[in-house]
Order: structure tokens, then C-alpha cells, then sequence
């Protein structure tokens, strides 16, 4: 049996930006189906820019420690080029992929088992195990630096941010009412799984981040061990309420979410096409 979490969990919220720049959060949807390498390749560029940013940051606060830089307005000058916070929102094709906990696992065999469902298999560097994406479920990607923020911890920022938006999501938008427990993602009940979670933090910068089912094919996600989970299910918002969600309607009303989780004062959103 799962354990649920407190209420509070999600309730409390200590954390705010003490960085102008992530008061704008940007919001790019890539509408129809993408290939998830072509997701992967576009979260890299995003994340690329902040990681560099970041070393940018530390480089100057160093010269401020020696004294080489005496002028104190040049760390505000850095700190306002510093890079929005970006979340990207995809509907792929259908691919399994695994995060660091499967790596050292997984053998051939089973490689070829996914092959079998017509899915490609993707070794990530995240969090978590095995979980599947693909046509019919939400994929969000929200890339940030956690330090831009005043107590926002990891466990903090996939609680209160990442799940706990999702969940507003399915609540407010769908009138369903989901749970997180122990066991990470989001839940219907202790044994029906909606969502997954699974992050990766380099030096402050998050990526990756969650993924919703509305309506994808439950075979995928229910042919193997879900993310590690025995006795557990995937279920969808179709299958618990009888409607199939737009993807571009659950993405909007997501973002609109982890904006409001994150206080930002504008959410400037628009499509891949536009870029």
C-alpha cells in the first residue's frame, strides 16, 4: 500500500524569484506529434544557455571575492541577463525511456521487447526508471535555475511546482481529483497512475519534468513494470471521465498552472512554428 503525503506537503509554500528575470516565464508548444530526439535536442539548447550563463555568474562572483571587481553593479547587470525560465510542451511519437536508475539494468532483450510495441528505446540522464511517451499524453519540460529562487529545493519544486500543478490541472480543468504518495507521480488512487515525474539539476538548472495521459493507448504504458512499480496501473483521463482533453488544451491550462505556482508577473507563450 502506498502512503500518501500530508497535505501540507502541498499546501505550504515558503519559497519566492529573487531574480528579476524569472518574474517572465516563456512557454514554447510544439503542436502536432514530435520526435522525441527533436525534444531532447531543443531542452539541450535551452539548457545549454543557462548552464552557461551559470558559469558566467560564478566566474564574476569569484572576481568579487579577490577583489578584481570592485564595481558592485555589475553582478545586477548579470543577474538581469539572466535567461527566462523556459517550458517547453510536446506530444511525441511513441518511445520508452529510461532514467539512471534503469542503466546498469536493462538488458537486450528487453530493448527489443519495446521494439516490439513499435517503440524506440532513449538511455536518459534523469531521475526515475522506465516510463513511456507518446501520442495522446502530455509531455512538459520546465527549465529553470532553482537558486533564482529563495528556498525553492529540489524536493520542493517537483512537489509543489511540477505535480501539484499538474494535479490543479486535472481538478479544476477535468473535476478529478488525484493524490501524490511515496511513490513519485501523480495518482487517482494508490494503484492507478496518471502522470510521471522525473527531473535532472546541474548546478541549479533543472530539465525534463512530467507527463500527463489523457489519451494515450494504456497497452504502452501497462505491457511492463511501470516505472518500477509492481501491481500498478496506468489509467488516463479518458478512461476515469469518459472525455478525451486536447493536448494543446491540457499544455495551456499546465503552464497557466506552474505560473501561478511559480508568482511570475507574464507568461509569454507561443508555438515551435513561430520560432
Amino acid at each position: 500500500m502506498s502512503k500518501r503525503l500530508p497535505p501540507s506537503l502541498n499546501l505550504l509554500r515558503s519559497y519566492h524569484t529573487i531574480r528579476p528575470g524569472h518574474t517572465v516565464l516563456n512557454h514554447v508548444h510544439f503542436p502536432g506529434i514530435t520526435t522525441f530526439q527533436h525534444g531532447l535536442d531543443m531542452q539541450r539548447a535551452i539548457t545549454d544557455v543557462h548552464l552557461s550563463y551559470k558559469s558566467l555568474e560564478t566566474k564574476v562572483r569569484r572576481m568579487q571575492r579577490r577583489h578584481e571587481l570592485t564595481d558592485s553593479t555589475i553582478i545586477d547587470r548579470v543577474h538581469a541577463a539572466q535567461p527566462r525560465a523556459t517550458i517547453f510542451t510536446f506530444e511525441f511519437h511513441n518511445v520508452y525511456a529510461g532514467g539512471l536508475r534503469l542503466k546498469n539494468e536493462l538488458s537486450p532483450q528487453d530493448v527489443a521487447n519495446f521494439a516490439t510495441l513499435g517503440s524506440q528505446y532513449y538511455q536518459l540522464e534523469r531521475g526515475g526508471q522506465v516510463t513511456w511517451h507518446g501520442e495522446g499524453q502530455l509531455v512538459a519540460y520546465l527549465m529553470l535555475d532553482l537558486k533564482a529562487y529563495d528556498k525553492l529545493t529540489t524536493k520542493c519544486f517537483v512537489s509543489n511546482v511540477l505535480l501539484k500543478s499538474a494535479q490543479n490541472v486535472l481538478k479544476e480543468g477535468y473535476g478529478l481529483d488525484t493524490i501524490q504518495t511515496e511513490n513519485p507521480g501523480i495518482w487517482v488512487n494508490d494503484d492507478l497512475k496518471i502522470g510521471s515525474v522525473g527531473i535532472r539539476v546541474r548546478h541549479g538548472i533543472t530539465d525534463f519534468g512530467i507527463s500527463l495521459n489523457a489519451d494515450p493507448e494504456l497497452k504502452f504504458l501497462n505491457t511492463f513494470e511501470m516505472c518500477g512499480l509492481k501491481s500498478k496501473r496506468a489509467t488516463s483521463v479518458r478512461e476515469q471521465l469518459g472525455i478525451v482533453p486536447k493536448i494543446e488544451e491540457v499544455a495551456d491550462l499546465y503552464v497557466k498552472q506552474i505560473g501561478k505556482a511559480l508568482e511570475v508577473d507574464e507568461i509569454v507563450s507561443v508555438t515551435a512554428n513561430d520560432l
